[in-house]
């Protein structure tokens, strides 16, 4: 059976997966991930940092050679926001091809956007209804209203986690001035987002990325928070006594 990888080189982090097909189904194969923040210079200057090249690099180096052992027949490698806005993108997908041999794919926030509703829609049977797809990276955000498996409209906005806090949350904790001028940018974004998507009532919505399930997982925290609070007054407790 034929074994492919898939390489994404993310404003925040780098991901790798190898997988082979049996009975028409993908199976992984192997996982990795390392966070190299390759945006966070970007979205400072305009370029991508010698650091953060070299961070970025060396987890490919480790990808390539689980690639090898497990003999992929096919290899793709995709870049997205902060390799669409860097002015030395070119200089570091040389460096990348020097190294591993991999031609690296800088795609647009759309084909991404296109690249993330394939997988959903493969995986998520829920997806195959009327659907709204979230995936929060860290240089851009994508939207996409899905109905029987197919797009049927895609926003992309600059509104990465990564690129939002180096343009507006220098600090810690930010100013108020700083947190008012990023309220705005979001809001003139998704102002922006609404004419072309609408008000569409959909039956699910899925939100993708580390940055969702870094949410997700702080949501569920403060909710056993919650609980935990309320069974001590309920028992006369107090949780400043524990």
């Amino acid at each position: 059976m034929p074994t492919f990888a898939a390489i994404d080189i993310g404003s925040n982090s780098c991901r790798l997966k190898i997988a082979t097909v049996q009975m028409h189904r993908l199976k992984t194969l192997h996982e990795d991930r390392e966070v190299t923040r390759l945006g966070e210079s970007v979205f400072q200057t305009g370029v991508i940092s010698p650091e953060a090249m070299a961070a970025t690099i060396r987890a490919l180096k480790r990808f390539h050679k689980a690639v090898q052992l497990h003999v992929a027949d096919k290899v793709r490698v995709v870049a997205t926001s902060a390799m669409r806005d860097a002015r030395n993108a070119a200089a570091f997908t040389e460096w990348v091809k020097a190294t591993t041999g991999w031609s690296v794919e800088v795609i647009s926030g759309l084909e991404e956007g296109r690249l993330i509703h394939l997988g959903v829609v493969t995986h998520e049977v829920g997806a195959r209804g009327r659907s709204l797809l979230i995936d929060l990276g860290g240089g851009s955000c994508e939207v996409t209203l899905s109905d029987g498996g197919r797009i049927k409209t895609m926003v992309s906005m600059p509104l990465g986690a990564v690129r939002l806090q180096e343009e507006f949350l220098r600090t810690d904790p930010p100013s108020k001035e700083d947190v008012a001028r990023l309220k705005q940018f979001i809001d003139r974004e998704l102002k922006r987002a609404e004419k072309k998507l609408g008000t569409p009532r959909v039956g699910l919505v899925i939100a993708t990325s580390g940055t969702a399930s870094a949410l997700a997982e702080a949501s569920g925290h403060v909710r056993k928070g919650r609980v935990v609070k309320k069974t001590l007054a309920k028992n006369g407790w107090s949780a400043s006594g524990l």
